[in-house]
Protein backbone atom coordinates (compact mmCIF):
# COMPACT_ATOMS: atom_id res chain seq x y z
CA UNK A 1 0.00 0.00 0.00
CA UNK A 2 3.05 2.39 0.99
CA UNK A 3 4.50 2.51 -2.83
CA UNK A 4 0.89 2.65 -4.49
CA UNK A 5 0.76 5.50 -2.07
CA UNK A 6 4.16 6.62 -3.69
CA UNK A 7 3.41 5.96 -7.28
CA UNK A 8 0.33 8.53 -6.81
CA UNK A 9 1.62 11.08 -4.89
CA UNK A 10 4.56 11.11 -7.28
CA UNK A 11 2.56 10.54 -10.73
CA UNK A 12 0.08 13.76 -8.98
CA UNK A 13 2.97 16.32 -7.74
CA UNK A 14 5.68 15.15 -10.62
CA UNK A 15 6.24 19.45 -11.58
CA UNK A 16 5.18 20.59 -8.22
CA UNK A 17 9.13 20.57 -6.79
CA UNK A 18 11.44 22.69 -8.52
CA UNK A 19 13.71 22.69 -5.40
CA UNK A 20 14.46 18.96 -6.36
CA UNK A 21 12.55 18.32 -9.60
CA UNK A 22 13.38 14.03 -8.81
CA UNK A 23 12.14 13.69 -5.53
CA UNK A 24 8.21 12.67 -7.00
CA UNK A 25 10.46 10.65 -9.93
CA UNK A 26 12.32 9.08 -7.25
CA UNK A 27 8.48 8.09 -5.77
CA UNK A 28 7.21 6.96 -8.94
CA UNK A 29 10.36 4.99 -10.00
CA UNK A 30 10.59 3.33 -6.35
CA UNK A 31 6.91 2.58 -5.78
CA UNK A 32 6.82 0.91 -9.57
CA UNK A 33 10.00 -0.89 -8.82
CA UNK A 34 9.01 -2.37 -5.44
CA UNK A 35 5.26 -3.22 -7.21
CA UNK A 36 7.68 -5.13 -10.27
CA UNK A 37 9.80 -6.77 -7.64
CA UNK A 38 6.95 -7.85 -5.64
CA UNK A 39 5.35 -9.28 -8.27
CA UNK A 40 8.83 -10.67 -9.60
CA UNK A 41 9.20 -12.35 -6.37
CA UNK A 42 5.37 -14.35 -6.61
CA UNK A 43 6.70 -15.52 -10.08
CA UNK A 44 9.55 -17.15 -9.36
CA UNK A 45 7.96 -18.69 -6.17
CA UNK A 46 5.11 -20.66 -8.46
CA UNK A 47 8.12 -21.38 -11.54
CA UNK A 48 10.59 -23.90 -9.14
CA UNK A 49 12.28 -24.74 -12.46
CA UNK A 50 12.47 -23.95 -16.03
CA UNK A 51 13.64 -20.97 -18.31
CA UNK A 52 10.73 -19.04 -16.30
CA UNK A 53 12.85 -19.73 -13.32
CA UNK A 54 16.17 -18.67 -14.24
CA UNK A 55 14.52 -15.33 -15.98
CA UNK A 56 12.63 -14.30 -12.94
CA UNK A 57 15.73 -15.04 -11.10
CA UNK A 58 18.11 -12.82 -13.38
CA UNK A 59 15.06 -10.04 -13.81
CA UNK A 60 15.18 -9.79 -10.00
CA UNK A 61 18.72 -9.38 -8.89
CA UNK A 62 18.63 -6.83 -11.85
CA UNK A 63 15.79 -5.07 -10.39
CA UNK A 64 17.50 -5.11 -7.08
CA UNK A 65 20.98 -3.60 -7.63
CA UNK A 66 18.97 -1.57 -9.87
CA UNK A 67 16.46 -0.16 -6.80
CA UNK A 68 19.44 0.14 -4.24
CA UNK A 69 21.31 2.33 -6.36
CA UNK A 70 17.71 4.53 -7.21
CA UNK A 71 17.69 4.45 -3.00
CA UNK A 72 20.50 5.97 -3.03
CA UNK A 73 20.17 8.53 -5.27
CA UNK A 74 16.68 9.18 -3.77
CA UNK A 75 18.41 9.51 -0.58
CA UNK A 76 20.90 12.18 -1.64
CA UNK A 77 17.55 14.17 -3.74
CA UNK A 78 15.58 14.07 -1.01
CA UNK A 79 18.32 14.71 2.25
CA UNK A 80 20.18 17.44 0.00
CA UNK A 81 17.51 19.31 0.10
CA UNK A 82 15.76 19.23 3.85
CA UNK A 83 13.74 20.99 4.77
CA UNK A 84 12.63 23.17 1.53
CA UNK A 85 10.29 25.38 1.15
CA UNK A 86 6.58 24.28 1.16
CA UNK A 87 4.54 27.47 0.24
CA UNK A 88 4.17 27.35 -4.40
CA UNK A 89 5.51 30.59 -5.42
CA UNK A 90 8.50 32.43 -7.51
CA UNK A 91 11.25 30.89 -4.87
CA UNK A 92 12.00 26.95 -5.61
CA UNK A 93 9.57 24.75 -3.13
CA UNK A 94 8.38 21.50 -2.88
CA UNK A 95 4.76 20.24 -2.21
CA UNK A 96 4.81 19.54 1.44
CA UNK A 97 2.95 16.03 1.65
CA UNK A 98 5.18 14.58 -1.25
CA UNK A 99 8.82 15.24 -0.05
CA UNK A 100 7.98 14.54 3.57
CA UNK A 101 6.23 11.01 2.10
CA UNK A 102 9.91 10.62 0.46
CA UNK A 103 11.53 12.01 4.15
CA UNK A 104 9.61 9.18 5.89
CA UNK A 105 10.03 6.48 3.52
CA UNK A 106 13.84 7.03 3.11
CA UNK A 107 14.17 7.49 6.60
CA UNK A 108 12.22 4.38 7.61
CA UNK A 109 14.33 2.40 5.15
CA UNK A 110 17.48 3.64 6.71
CA UNK A 111 16.52 2.90 9.86
CA UNK A 112 15.16 -0.52 8.98
CA UNK A 113 18.20 -1.50 7.08
CA UNK A 114 20.41 -0.50 10.16
CA UNK A 115 18.41 -2.70 12.59
CA UNK A 116 19.34 -5.49 10.34
CA UNK A 117 23.16 -4.73 10.40
CA UNK A 118 23.02 -4.48 14.28
CA UNK A 119 20.83 -7.60 14.82
CA UNK A 120 22.64 -9.61 11.89
CA UNK A 121 26.19 -8.92 13.49
CA UNK A 122 24.93 -9.53 16.96
CA UNK A 123 23.61 -12.66 15.79
CA UNK A 124 27.02 -13.39 13.76
CA UNK A 125 28.67 -12.45 17.13
CA UNK A 126 26.95 -14.59 19.23
CA UNK A 127 27.21 -17.69 16.97
CA UNK A 128 31.33 -17.38 16.68
CA UNK A 129 30.67 -17.02 21.10
CA UNK A 130 28.65 -20.61 20.82
CA UNK A 131 30.76 -22.10 18.80
CA UNK A 132 34.00 -20.84 20.38
CA UNK A 133 32.50 -22.37 23.76
CA UNK A 134 31.13 -25.59 22.27
CA UNK A 135 34.83 -26.63 20.81
CA UNK A 136 36.41 -26.16 23.95
CA UNK A 137 33.75 -28.31 25.94
CA UNK A 138 34.20 -30.92 23.13
CA UNK A 139 37.74 -31.05 22.35
CA UNK A 140 39.78 -33.20 24.12
CA UNK A 141 42.99 -32.09 25.90
CA UNK A 142 45.92 -33.72 27.59
CA UNK A 143 43.97 -35.22 30.58
CA UNK A 144 40.92 -36.99 28.81
CA UNK A 145 40.44 -39.91 27.47
CA UNK A 146 39.25 -39.91 23.86
CA UNK A 147 37.34 -36.48 24.26
CA UNK A 148 35.90 -38.45 28.22
CA UNK A 149 36.24 -36.27 30.72
CA UNK A 150 36.88 -37.73 34.09
CA UNK A 151 38.16 -35.96 37.53
CA UNK A 152 40.40 -38.69 38.25
CA UNK A 153 43.90 -38.58 36.43
CA UNK A 154 44.81 -42.49 36.79
CA UNK A 155 41.82 -44.74 37.17
CA UNK A 156 42.44 -48.29 36.81
CA UNK A 157 42.67 -50.14 33.47
CA UNK A 158 43.79 -47.21 31.83
CA UNK A 159 46.95 -47.43 29.41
Amino acid sequence: MVMIAAIGLGLTHLNRCTVQPNVPIYLLVLGVASILSLSLTYTHSICESGAVYILSSSCMTLLHIFSFAWFIAGTYWVYSVYPPNYTPGPAPYCQKTTFQFAFVVTTLVWVTLSLMFVCGSCFILLSCCCTVNARHRLSPNRSTFYGGTSDFADTAGDV
